[in-house]
């Protein structure tokens, strides 16, 4: 009997060259997500150390240029945030949209991985069945040659 050999493999093998390309993208995103998610926390921080700054100040008598100029740092601060809120929104679709893509060829994989396991399955009960015949043969023959010359 020839040599078990899964003619669906190559198809398996792209669709697995795939999934890793699709997880890299998914790797990718995410950490963009949590470099993202870093900055607004450091400008959350930033804004506050700021506001606390100005209050300080304003305690000691702030004129309204030096008020104005923190202000206008604060906006800076709150539209960065706000942009980046946008940025993490659009990434978090893609990031679902990716989620799914690599959840679907996942799928695809191991459902070829399942169909070359029953496959490799039924060349081993097909294997043994010729080996058991070959070994009836080989005991019939022996029996046969026993019984001839005794």
């Amino acid at each position: 009997m020839k040599k078990f050999e899964f003619s669906l493999g190559r198809i398996r093998d792209y669709k697995n060259i795939l999934l890793d390309r699709e997880k890299n993208v998914l790797v990718g995103l995410m950490m963009e997500k949590n470099n993202i998610t870093d900055r607004i926390e450091e400008l959350d921080e930033e804004f506050e150390r700021v506001n606390n700054e100005m209050h300080e100040e304003m305690r000691s008598g702030l004129n309204v240029t030096k008020i104005r100029l923190y202000e206008a740092q604060k906006n800076g601060m709150r539209e960065e945030q706000r942009q980046l809120g946008d940025r993490l929104d659009f990434l978090q679709v893609s990031i679902d949209r990716q989620q799914e893509r690599v959840s679907s060829l996942k799928q695809d994989v191991s459902g070829y991985d399942n169909l070359e396991a029953k496959k490799r399955e039924e060349y081993n009960k097909e294997l043994a069945k010729e080996q058991d015949l070959v070994i009836s043969e080989f005991v019939a023959q022996q029996y046969t040659r026993e019984h001839r010359s005794g």
